[in-house]
């Protein structure tokens, strides 16, 4: 008996089934039917299913390059390749969280972090305050220290974002304007929902929702002027729920700053 050809089909089965598992889980989250812990719950065992849908289809790679025999090709091909790429999302996330520092409240100004206002009504439900959380204790590895030191020890890169943008000091141009329109457009091309923006204040409000279990977070941008000839801008992002946010706010504060 050929077992190559069988290991094909269960692994395109196998795949299969552990997608509409995991999408089952990630649209049940996003739509309210549950919270996401149970989504998490529900999301486990897909998990499972597509390491054996991957098992299987290296089992039939196997046997397909040892007896030179392609039969069942469409199936394990699909299989194999699907369920990597299915394992590959949650595997990451969980390497992320890894190496994540327990902490989801993010300010390129640790001392004076820009502030939530218009996106408060929006925060209904969250378990996380929206006060900064620079000085709330942690215990990490034995030490007590705090969120504000580690942020600035883990993703040391995350500093206020400076510019000289008048250096004739030309009284016709506002480095504060110029900075906060590139600001704004450099949030609405990260594909942020803006919630609000004023140039008078130099500020604009935003969020972010993941795409499978939709993880809500809330952004917000400050532009000050920085002197006659330049401008600073600030920037603070956190989640809503959870307590580690396997580096996502880091993340995004750091592509935003480089997108700038």
């Amino acid at each position: 008996m050929r077992y190559g050809p069988v290991a094909a089909r269960i692994s395109l089965g196998a795949f299969v089934v552990a997608l509409v598992i995991a999408l089952t889980a990630s649209l049940g989250t996003r739509l309210g039917f549950w919270k996401y812990e149970t989504g998490f719950e529900i999301l486990y065992p897909a998990i499972a299913i597509g390491a054996l849908a991957a098992a299987c289809g290296a089992f039939w790679l196997a046997s397909a390059l040892r007896n030179n025999n392609s039969t069942g090709w469409r199936a394990g091909f699909a299989g194999l390749i699907g369920a990597l790429i299915f394992l590959f999302i949650p595997l990451s996330e969980e390497r992320r969280a890894w190496d994540a520092p327990p902490i989801h409240d993010i300010s390129t100004d640790v001392g004076n972090p820009p502030p939530f206002a218009t996106v408060l009504p929006l925060r209904k439900g969250a378990t996380n305050g929206p006060e900064y959380d620079g000085q709330k204790k942690v215990m990490l590895k034995g030490r007590i220290t705090t969120v504000a030191e580690l942020q600035k020890l883990n993703y040391p890169d995350i500093k206020p974002l400076g510019r000289l943008l008048n250096p004739r000091n030309d009284p016709k141009i506002d480095p504060k304007a110029i900075l906060f329109w590139h600001a704004f457009e450099t949030a609405k091309r990260m594909g942020w929902h803006i919630v609000s923006f004023d140039a008078k204040t130099g500020m604009i409000e935003a969020t972010d929702t993941t795409l499978w279990f939709g993880f809500t977070d809330d952004i917000a941008v400050r532009v000050q002027e920085a002197g006659p000839m330049g401008a600073r801008l600030d920037i603070r992002s956190k989640s809503r729920i959870g307590t580690s946010d396997y580096g996502r706010n880091a993340a995004r504060v750091m592509d935003y700053l480089k997108a700038l």
